[in-house]
């Protein structure tokens, strides 16, 4: 299984790299989406129970309006899929699970999110309805932990969910033992998972150094899970 250097982590907009057993890390979350599909496409699991577990909710429908745009979302092959995610301009960082969603991968949603500024939770209803995909809001991690899901899952983590400021490049992050916590309590969810995609997000997961003391943490304990 490959080791990443987490010393030399830097924000790149275009990194994505497989730390093997099907563990994806990205700096940019809108990498994800390309990874879930591709992942579909290659595994023939035509739908997936998405546990997102991040700071943020990173639900926005940046196609709302623009049918022509969703029409060529929804008609495009895995290569110009991984096209339009380079693009950043309709897949980004905070907009990465609608499509997944209106592209039928996703059959339900499990939100363990902390983001609490009067933006709007999870994905939009109507996108929702028209796809037959519940959503769900976990407060706790016991409660997701427990959760028994309907699909096979798709475990995707975002590092500045153990970041508490909200000031970019600046960190107040969790104790260890609360990171520790956090991963113990999901482990037979990420063990069980069919993928597990994992974020960066330099600048939102604290200072650049917080955010490779973090990785230094997460990902060798995700590495040894998934190989045992």
């Amino acid at each position: 299984m490959p080791n990443i250097e987490t010393n030399n982590l830097t924000p790149d907009d275009s990194f994505l790299v497989c730390l093997g057993s099907e563990i994806w890390l990205m700096d940019n979350h809108k990498w994800a989406f390309f990874v879930w599909e591709k992942f579909s496409q290659i595994s023939g699991i035509p739908k997936f129970s998405l546990i997102h577990a991040d700071y943020h909710w990173d639900g926005i429908n940046d196609f709302y309006s623009f049918p022509e745009k969703e029409l060529e979302l929804l008609s495009s092959n895995v290569d110009q899929l991984q096209a339009m995610v380079a693009e950043g301009n309709w897949i980004r960082f905070d907009s990465f699970i609608a499509p997944a969603v209106m592209r039928g991968i996703i059959g339900e949603i499990h939100f363990f999110c902390s983001q609490d500024e009067g933006e709007d939770n999870g994905v939009d209803e109507d996108i929702l309805t028209r796809m037959n995909t519940q959503q769900f809001f976990h407060a706790n991690m016991e409660s997701l932990s427990n959760q028994e899901f309907s699909f096979p899952v798709i475990f995707d983590l975002c590092l500045d969910l153990f970041n508490t400021s909200t000031i970019l490049d600046q960190g107040e992050l969790w104790p260890d033992s609360e990171i520790m916590r956090f991963l113990i309590t999901m482990k037979p969810a990420i063990q069980a998972a069919s993928v597990v995609t994992v974020s960066l997000s330099f600048g939102y997961s604290g200072s650049e150094d917080d955010t490779r003391r973090l990785a230094k943490l997460v990902l060798p304990l995700l590495q040894e899970w998934r190989q045992s």
